[in-house]
């Protein structure tokens, strides 16, 4: 039995989210597709642990204390917001509810993601 819980141990990867600060906030988002979560660690609660795993572009979370110069440049008043940026330029927006939850899917951020490399093709 205890092998068995080693052997899933061992297998088990844990995918953490890169953070991205202000001073390379420019040159992250500058080229290609990019998802930004906007973050503060008193709302560690309510992350948003999908972007890992999203397809076909980086992610990044910026945490809002550090980064409050971006945090007002792009107007996020609410956390966690998640924001698309596609060379360097905001796609779509994805706000949090009134209890600070990203009402937004994997599948639905995933969807805007496909449907910007999609519009690239047109």
């Amino acid at each position: 039995m205890n092998k068995f819980i080693l052997l899933l141990l061992v297998n088990t990867t844990i995918v953490a989210q890169e953070f991205v600060s202000s001073s390379s906030f420019e040159s992250k988002t500058a080229k290609g597709t990019v998802v930004i979560e906007f973050w503060a660690e008193w709302n560690a609660g309510n992350q948003v642990n999908f972007l890992p795993s999203l397809k076909d572009c980086e992610s990044y979370r910026l945490c809002i204390v550090k980064g409050a110069d971006v945090q007002k440049k792009y107007k996020v008043t609410a956390i966690p917001t998640v924001i698309i940026f596609d060379n360097g330029v905001e796609q779509e927006r994805f706000n949090p509810n009134i209890m600070m939850q990203l009402v937004a899917t994997k599948k639905k951020v995933q969807k805007s993601i496909d449907n910007i490399t999609l519009s690239k093709f047109q």
